[in-house]
């Protein structure tokens, strides 16, 4: 078996938590580590002995830690954060003074969160719900039932809702008022990996990455299928060596749009010709960052590598992360930031990968970091949220 083969099998042990699959050796996958390798961690090299990471404020969301199935992701634009927590409650927070200005305690458990477009925050619900929320207020514009169990954040922009399903659909709905406008049914191949990416939404386009390998282009309005290219690598002996969802949400920039895998590409692909400008074999399930001139990716071994967004050349890679269940990158302020399972944030130079700083600050796993200028909201697996900047 290649070695690609064993990330394969092994990564599906971590995300469905087969007990036969374990060792004494390997690390139980919490969180993001559970789309990682359960290889054996290895100690961290000494940062640069610089401390730049800086938390503005720190808060503790009402309700329980995190399932490891939710998806919950802090939505930090303009000036304020709205984040949710499992047990069903929804915060809007002062990004500059991080008190609170209003929370919502909905009825049913949330497992997807938080798109936010227009003036409503979106979250999705364990029993196939769909709630909107004021952003000013709080309170609740609309909840829509969809029947099937959602599997990605909702997708939120002023002119469209997008919604997906365990079951391969795709659903748009009307921002104003819930009511589905159309419903789109994509192919589901019989074993893929457990949720799928968020949509993105830009104008009318919606870019929605598959679980047959493939990325979707379409108008997010009407919910017209534009065209799709292949992402994932086709093919193998069984139903495990053929999963190539696409669970990593595209990234844009402009007319390029960046896809990756989990059994095939990163591509980048020009919008306005649908041809791919470059493709490089790497296996990743967690979102990507775009830097200025890389783009940076957590491999299925835990490893956070750049590569050049020219080329799709690899310009560094830094194995030392391995078995540590590092978050999704972010840039911010000219640093490459990553968080961890033991609450760690770390700093790296963008150009040559060097570790800068690496601080112990959260008792609970790192989900999420969400940038936005020249700061970023971090959510934990211990309900934790917290606003950061790099002090130069």
């Amino acid at each position: 078996m290649n070695q690609q083969k064993k990330t394969v099998a092994a990564l599906l042990c971590a995300v469905f938590l087969l007990s036969a699959c374990a060792s004494d050796k390997a690390p139980k996958p919490t969180v993001w580590g559970r789309f990682q390798e359960p290889v054996k961690s290895v100690e961290l090299s000494p940062d640069a002995g610089v401390d730049e990471i800086n938390i503005l404020w720190q808060r503790s969301l009402p309700g329980d830690s995190i399932s490891r199935y939710a998806q919950l992701t802090p939505a930090f634009t303009s000036d304020v954060v709205v984040a949710a927590s499992p047990s069903g409650n929804v915060r809007k927070i002062d990004s500059v003074s991080g008190q609170a200005e209003w929370t919502a305690g909905l009825d049913a458990p949330i497992s997807f969160a938080v798109g936010v477009g227009g003036n409503i925050a979106v979250v999705g619900h364990v029993n196939g719900e769909v709630t909107a929320l004021n952003v000013d207020t709080g309170e609740v514009v609309w909840s829509s039932a969809v029947k099937y169990q959602i599997s990605a954040i909702p997708a939120v922009s002023g002119e469209a809702v997008v919604i997906r399903t365990s079951d391969g659909r795709i659903i748009g709905l009307d921002p104003d008022d819930g009511e589905q406008r159309w419903i789109l049914e994509t192919e589901r191949p019989g074993l893929t990996m457990q949720g799928d990416s968020q949509p993105v939404l830009e104008q009318d386009i919606m870019l929605v990455g598959l679980g047959n390998g493939k990325l979707l282009v379409g108008n997010s309005i009407t919910g017209r299928l534009g065209w799709e290219v292949d992402i994932g690598i086709a093919g193998g002996r069984n139903d495990i060596e053929r999963i190539n969802d696409v669970d990593s949400p595209p990234v844009l920039s402009g007319t390029i749009a960046y896809a990756a895998a989990f059994h095939g590409y990163v591509k980048s692909i020009n919008l306005n010709s649908t041809e791919t400008i470059w493709q490089t074999q790497y296996s990743t399930r967690l979102p990507m960052a775009l830097g200025e001139k890389n783009l940076y990716v957590v491999s299925g071994l835990g490893e956070l590598a750049a590569l050049d967004i020219e080329t799709g050349n690899i310009a560094w890679k830094q194995e030392m992360f391995r078995g540590h269940g590092i978050s999704p990158p972010v840039v911010l302020d000219g640093r490459v930031v990553i968080g961890d399972s033991k609450g760690r944030l770390h700093s790296l130079d963008p150009l040559s990968g060097q570790l800068i700083d690496t601080q112990e600050l959260f008792s609970g796993a790192v989900l999420a970091i969400v940038e936005n200028g020249q700061s970023a909201a971090v959510y934990t697996s211990q309900n934790e949220l917290a606003l950061i900047d790099i002090q130069n």
